[in-house]
């Protein structure tokens, strides 16, 4: 038994050694580029030519490798090699996310899309019913309407109304409010 284990950690060392020292130019540029592919695609948010590009580069060198004089232990040893380069450029790229400029771009901020002044996603429009106003925008039967100076997007419950018809609001349905023509 120990000759065997001898025998397969001699091999292990001797792939590991001309893994690198056997390398031709084509394996060093693909696996290289295909890293650096990789982590600028770890610093740009999405899947897209980078890390599909550096991927298959990757793949590329250890095929071209392999065709080139490889066995199983120096397959082994460039998989483990990216796996441990792709954990490390993903360790980097979150800690330059939470700690670093790129957790302060736009692409990463996590509040709304709209400022909250400017949305009536929230408002309650209860206080409108039985208020009158007029139409600034034909009724389709939504559009809006000026009610005390403020526009208020409505909808008409019987339908069609005019631009500049007036109107009573009836009720309001969560964030619609419906109007009748006066």
């Amino acid at each position: 038994m120990d000759i065997l284990t001898a025998l397969l950690f001699s091999d292990a060392a001797d792939s590991f050694t001309r893994l690198f020292t056997e390398m031709n130019g084509w394996t060093i540029v693909l696996f290289v580029l295909g890293i650096i592919f990789c982590a600028i695609e770890a610093c740009v948010p999405g899947f897209g030519f980078f890390g599909i590009a550096g991927s298959i580069m990757i793949a590329a060198g250890i095929v071209v490798r392999m065709i080139f004089g490889g066995d199983l232990y120096m397959l082994l040893y460039m998989v483990l090699i990216a796996l441990v380069l792709f954990c490390l450029l993903f360790f980097v790229a979150s800690l330059l996310i939470r700690k670093g400029r790129l957790g302060k771009t736009a692409i990463f901020n996590v509040g709304t899309a709209v400022p909250e002044d400017k949305t009536e996603g929230t408002r309650d429009f209860s206080s409108l019913v039985g208020k009158q106003g007029v139409v600034t925008a034909v009724l389709r039967p939504s559009g809006k309407a000026s009610f005390d100076g403020e526009v208020v997007d409505v909808i008409a419950r019987d339908g069609y109304v005019e631009a500049g018809a007036n109107v009573s609001v009836i009720g309001v349905e969560g964030q619609r409010v419906i109007v009748i023509e006066i």
